[in-house]
């Protein structure tokens, strides 16, 4: 679930753009490199495997919204050993994910998951509207071609019907990963994450540098750096928002 509100200057432009997010994973034998772009973040995570289990992981926090974020990359340590066949459902089980951030953890689960096609190459793009009083339709691309768009307002699915009134926020992971198998799961799963992130487009999170991350409360407890111990000294960075050109897609 997304927070209702942030604690920053409103964003005069909101309702002219969009929140546009790229993922990428390049497979090779025994090795997976990936990198996630967005608006707000910027990260690259590689995974090494020997066919079984996940051997060695690295992570780069580039672009990230508060200084404690970094410290992240080593809670990714906690995957070495880990079967490369776990489905993705079982690495968000228990809570695990807010003792991540979120982001990278994504980008790692889903280079474990191409642990399986050595020697593919996956590029997404996913792009949700600015989202006023009418519903908006978000969008999800898989190396140029579209994989789904679905008419949504206020964080429920309202076309096509098959998934009308499905939740994109808390809920999500039970019907989507019920409803979906890998590929399409990791394509709904980005879509999804894309429209949490795209209440930052309401606000100029540049215009909050050096503010404290408890400004916004309704974080705390969602991922590492709002973790109660930790938002304590996190600030903000105040990292400026990127605007993303559109690729050219595949019908």
């Amino acid at each position: 679930m997304r927070p209702k509100q942030l604690n920053f200057p409103p964003n005069p432009d909101y309702g002219t753009g969009s929140t546009i997010r790229r993922v990428s994973l390049r497979a090779g034998t025994d090795r997976i490199d990936g990198h996630l772009l967005d608006n707000f973040h910027e990260m690259r995570c590689s995974i090494m495997h020997d066919a079984s289990i996940v051997t060695a992981i690295t992570g780069q926090s580039i672009r990230i919204p508060t200084t404690v974020c970094p410290g992240a990359v080593d809670q990714l340590q906690s995957l070495v050993g880990i079967p490369i066949r776990t489905s993705m459902r079982d690495f968000y089980a228990k809570g695990i994910a807010r003792h991540h951030c979120t982001h990278l953890l994504d980008l790692a689960v889903m280079a474990i998951g191409h642990a399986q096609s050595p020697s593919t190459e996956m590029l997404y793009q996913a792009e949700v509207p600015d989202e006023l009083e009418l519903p908006v339709p978000i969008s999800i691309w898989r190396n140029g071609r579209l994989v789904f768009r679905w008419l949504v307002r206020q964080g429920a699915i309202l076309e096509p019907q098959e998934f009308q009134g499905r939740p994109l926020g808390a809920g999500f992971a039970a019907w989507a990963s019920l409803a979906f198998e890998r590929d399409q799961l990791e394509a709904a799963t980005i879509l999804a994450r894309t429209w949490l992130i795209a209440i930052g487009r309401r606000y100029r999170p540049s215009q909050a540098a050096g503010r404290p991350a408890r400004d916004n409360p309704e974080m705390i407890g969602r991922c590492y750096a709002y973790s109660a111990g930790l938002v304590k000294t996190a600030v903000m960075t105040g990292a400026k928002e990127v605007h993303l050109n559109h690729h050219r897609r595949k019908a």
